[in-house]
């Protein structure tokens, strides 16, 4: 090598190190859970922030009444709130949904019987001195046409629950109850978007409030010369009323929108496109796919938990491989951090006060509680 070259490698070699050319990028801190220990043998199963406290839909194992709910404060109190059955599926059922607005509470409950296994579903309704089941006819929620719930909102003109019917033109239609007094009433969609059509079938998956009215989530299959499965979002007026349907941007060849939160006129919904994790956000009506979000893998069947707002930005958990992560995100990109403690799928995810908690485990059917310092997260994007 002449005196030349070995001038230019040397100089070469320092300039490498001054940019720190061969380091390896050092690994995110962890965001580190803690697991939460309920009494009684009690197992959760569904989670709602009922203002600065942490509501919990759990089941047990024996006892005159299987489901519970049990409210866990900032200071790591938990007490029972009351839950009345009316009814034998009642007295037996699982948590499906539970939400509050801080003042009434409103859940899904359901536990699989009869000669065909269907789940017979039980509505629950009240506050935090008791909650109680809202007996009704067989064929409110039964029968031949009867399809599944997927979720409950509260809204200002009142509760609604969201699942699927037999439709008048193809399949299932999105399905809409309201409530007067303790009795639900399903709504006819034929002639609205909920309605299904022998070119445009619908599949909702979940339900939240989204100011006045309801924001609905899924996916749709076109049939025809261009058929497909696309992520779909079905949005109300005030009521339950005015239903739109939008096909949500930049889905892919097959994609399904799973799970949606909605704060301070924004909202946030999370699925899958081609076999990876997907966001999507709404701002002032209009729907964008979030950039930035890395390629993690995620099958049909693997739970997604709704967003987190969380401030300008969000939070979303997912499991990549067993192993859990946050992506976090605002309006200046996303990055990822690793989490400590829990494995496995998350099912639920909730910001009470100064918390973040998760029901996560490697059995999605019987997760764990798990709970983490909100500030532990930063800013959205570290």
């Amino acid at each position: 090598m002449t005196r030349r070259w070995a001038a230019l490698v040397a100089a070469a070699l320092v300039l490498c190190a001054a940019a720190g050319c061969g380091r390896v990028p050092a690994e995110p801190e962890p965001i580190r859970f803690v697991a939460v220990e309920l009494p009684g043998g009690a197992r959760p199963q569904v989670l709602a922030a009922a203002g600065d406290d942490l509501l919990i839909g759990v089941r047990r194992d024996d006892g005159p009444t299987l489901p519970g709910v049990l409210r866990r404060a900032q200071d790591g109190r938990v007490t029972e709130i009351p839950t009345r059955p009316a009814s034998p599926y009642g007295r037996t059922a699982a948590w499906y949904s539970l939400v509050t607005d801080g003042e009434r509470v409103l859940g899904i409950g359901g536990d699989r019987g009869g000669a065909h296994g269907n789940v017979r579903w039980s509505v629950w309704s009240g506050g935090p001195a008791g909650i109680s089941e809202q007996a009704q006819a067989f064929s409110t929620f039964g029968g031949w046409g009867a399809g599944d719930l997927v979720g409950a909102a509260l809204t200002p003109s009142g509760p609604a629950l969201v699942g699927t019917w037999q439709s008048t033109g193809a399949g299932l239609d999105v399905a809409l109850w309201t409530a007067v007094d303790d009795t639900w009433t399903r709504h006819d969609p034929t002639g609205t978007p909920l309605a299904s059509t022998g070119d445009l079938l619908g599949f909702p998956t979940a339900a939240t409030g989204s100011g006045p009215g309801i924001l609905v989530v899924g996916w749709q299959y076109a049939l025809g010369p261009e058929d497909g499965q696309q992520p779909v979002v079905w949005r109300s007026d005030a009521g339950g009323e005015g239903w739109t349907r939008t096909a949500l941007p930049d889905s892919g060849s097959a994609g399904t929108a799973v799970a949606a939160r909605c704060s301070e006129g924004t909202c946030l919904v999370v699925g899958r496109v081609d076999g990876e994790v997907a966001l999507w956000r709404s701002t002032a009506g209009t729907w964008t796919r979030v950039p930035g979000v890395p390629p993690i893998g995620v099958g049909d069947d693997d739970p997604l938990p709704a967003p987190l707002p969380s401030g300008q930005g969000w939070e979303q958990f997912v499991s990549d491989g067993g192993r859990l992560k946050v992506v976090t995100g605002d309006g200046s990109g996303t990055a990822v951090r690793p989490v400590e403690g829990p494995t496995g799928a998350v099912s639920a995810a909730v910001r009470v006060g100064g918390s973040v908690y998760l029901l996560a485990g490697p059995d999605p059917a019987s997760p764990q509680l798990w709970c983490a310092d909100a500030a532990a997260f930063g800013d959205a994007t570290g």
